[in-house]
């Protein structure tokens, strides 16, 4: 993958040509991509409705470049009004860590945020992996493989681009005509671009797309590189869907309400909050909030091959574990791993098939082998399992409180029975119909409450979530040893020993939905447990005490995340999109109503996936870069069921 120069200098294996300068890289950032995109001068002097800047990038590499703008903007940040510095960037062959260590450690003074930055980087799976830095109030989004197809996946406006890829005779594919076309769709008016090459093949992809070009003193020895600026004429989104296409907010709002005060409305304004957005959630107590769950289990959910499902559990995955150390004490969360086992409801061809298809590293999972020691004190014998070292434990009430600890968040208790719409502002009613809040934007965040909130706007519900009831138990088990196994997980699943306690659980119910534990539910668990989780001496455990909780879960079991749509209006701009006679496939774009947001829906897995999700409702209502692919994002959009409706009604046809 990489060699090493005499003098440290990096060298690619695979183009056969350097990461930077032999002279001095770093200097060398600072002139071609820093200097040549004019930051220091855009960030302090930046329009007062542009509340971030976003960067991208074609060739991570060593992550020279992203520290050394790091170290920029930590200089500059305090004294800049934009609320966060998105970075974007794409690498198809990913270093390893003991690789960036040596080529950056030449660079002295960027060894502080080399050593924030290298803490976070695990867990990287194929497609878009999103690191948050609250304090230093940076993202980064780092996208492991081929630019040609992962450009088009990208949703956002960028104000800078650094082109550093390999030379053009090294590697062309990254300068070729289609990368330019997708940098012109994805610049923001008077973006820039900066790059080292003043290559005929850069020069022409990059005046198609629209960047106006000049050449400029290059680094040491290169005598000249590129720099460019964007006309004002924007490209727009393009998304097969066209009701997923995104408007760019220009006004940051200055009050956001949130309804909800579980995980997805925790998340939701714990995004918002760290970009300095002032957030008012209400809350109405319940003790059923499937946020109240003591010790949550979370690990990848694989399917035989990619499927929305298992690409958004490995997003979130490692989006969360990278930020739990800065929201969480080590009490309050386990790293324990999950050993799985395979049964009728999980059959091991999917397992296997699905390490393999998603082409992840033992980082995130591995084969056990039958008969191994791992399986053999824990399951019944000749068991098939898979080995998740990054599963992990979730003291979810932990979680909730830790999310919720922001000076910029205000949480308060009460019941909202209605909302409205005054002068374009968005009005929280109480049972008596009188006002509890005003604000800009509104997240709708209350699990099963969604609908019955969205009822009082509209007549007709863009979707339905449905109510699932979980009973676990709470077990006091004297056996502490000092090696205690990971989470388990079958049919039911067992955390491990935490000073004395286990969590068992969970059923899984659609019909009873009785809020109180019933003994039924307590003997199947129980019975499950003994005959399954084996090295475990039974006759000692006892049952401590009992939950029953409520989880929301839309009816193809994925989250609503995004704007919503108005029913009626959809139906009417969208009824017969799929038909033969719209040969030339032109369709109106429909505004989502606006400034009206719904997370929920999040099922079993809110734990693992609340962050990233709050993440994404963040970026959507701020105009920001979304940190998941376009495709993926469209699994998530509320419209999904209004579409599906329709085209359930007409003939079929495809977008």
């Amino acid at each position: 993958m990489i060699d090493w120069k005499e003098n440290g200098t990096p060298v690619s294996s695979q183009f056969d040509d350097i990461y930077f300068s032999p002279e001095n890289g770093l200097e060398e950032t600072r002139h071609v991509f820093l200097n040549g995109n004019r930051l220091e001068e855009r960030w302090t002097s930046i329009p007062q409705n542009h509340s971030h800047f976003s960067i991208l990038e074609l060739g991570f590499g060593t992550g020279l470049n992203f520290l050394a703008t790091w170290q920029l903007w930590k200089r500059l940040r305090e004294g800049s009004d934009l609320s966060v510095l998105r970075f974007v960037s794409y690498e198809l062959y990913p270093l390893e860590i003991h690789e960036i260590q040596r080529a950056i450690q030449v660079f002295p003074e960027l060894s502080e945020t080399l050593d924030l930055f290298l803490e976070k980087y695990k867990l990287l799976v194929p497609g878009c992996n999103s690191f948050v830095f609250e304090k230093e109030r940076l993202v980064l989004d780092l996208w492991i493989g081929d630019a040609r197809e992962l450009l088009p996946e990208t949703s956002g406006k960028f104000d800078a681009f650094f082109l550093d890829g390999f030379a053009p005779s090294k590697n062309p594919e990254l300068w070729e005509e289609n990368i330019g076309i997708q940098i012109g769709r994805l610049a923001n008016r008077n973006s820039t671009l900066a790059t080292f090459t003043v290559a005929r093949a850069a020069k022409e992809s990059l005046t198609k797309a629209g960047f106006t070009l000049n050449k400029e003193k290059g680094f040491g020895r290169k005598r000249e590189m590129l720099t460019g600026s964007f006309g004002s004429e924007l490209f727009p989104e393009k998304n097969p869907l066209p009701f997923l296409q995104r408007n760019f907010a220009t006004d940051k709002p200055k009050r956001v309400l949130i309804v909800g005060g579980g995980l997805a409305g925790a998340a939701a304004a714990r995004a918002l909050a760290w970009r300095n957005i002032q957030v008012e959630v209400w809350d109405e107590e319940s003790e059923l909030k499937a946020s109240s769950i003591p010790n949550a289990v979370s690990h990848p959910h694989l399917t035989k091959y990619p499927t929305p499902t298992s690409l958004w559990t490995l997003r979130t995955l490692g989006h969360s574990l990278r930020r739990y150390p800065d929201l969480l004490d080590k009490d309050s969360y386990s790293i324990s791993g999950t050993i799985q086992l395979a049964g009728e409801d999980l059959p091991w061809d999917r397992l296997e098939s699905g390490i393999k298809n998603h082409s992840i590293s033992q980082e995130i999972a591995r084969e056990l082998a039958v008969g191994s020691e791992e399986i053999e004190k824990n399951f019944p014998k000749n068991s098939q399992c898979v080995f998740y070292p990054s599963g992990f434990w979730t003291n979810t009430p932990d979680l909730v409180e830790s999310i919720f600890q922001h000076p910029n968040i205000l949480l308060k208790k009460g019941k909202v029975s209605r909302i409205s719409k005054e002068s374009g502002a968005w009005v929280l009613l109480d049972p008596l119909d009188q006002p509890l809040a005003k604000g800009d934007a509104l997240v709708l965040a209350n699990s099963f409450g969604i609908e019955s909130l969205l009822s009082t706007l509209w007549k007709t519900i863009p979707f339905s979530l449905t109510k699932v009831r979980g009973q676990l138990e709470v077990l006091e088990d004297p056996n502490i040893t000092p090696e205690d196994p990971p989470v388990r997980v079958a049919e039911k699943y067992l955390t491990p020993n935490v000073k004395g306690k286990r969590v068992l659980g969970s059923t899984f119910d659609e019909f009873y939905l009785d809020p109180h534990p019933r003994e039924k539910d307590r003997e199947e668990l129980l019975e499950y447990a003994k005959k399954t989780f084996l090295g475990i001496d039974w006759a000692k455990i006892r049952v401590e005490k009992e939950f029953v909780g409520l989880r929301s879960q839309t009816k193809d079991r994925f989250p609503i995340l995004g704007p919503i749509h108005e029913p009626k209006s959809f139906e009417k701009a969208y009824s017969g999109i799929g038909l033969p006679k719209n040969q030339k496939k032109e369709f109106p774009f429909l505004e989502p109503e606006k400034n009206l947001y719904v997370f929920g829906g999040l099922g079993s897995r809110g734990v693992l996936t609340s962050l990233l999700g709050g993440e994404i409702l963040a970026a959507i209502l701020l105009g920001e870069p979304l940190p998941i692919e376009n495709s993926l994002y469209s699994s998530l959009s509320p419209a999904r069921f209004l579409y599906r409706k329709i085209r359930n009604l007409e003939p079929k046809g495809e977008i």
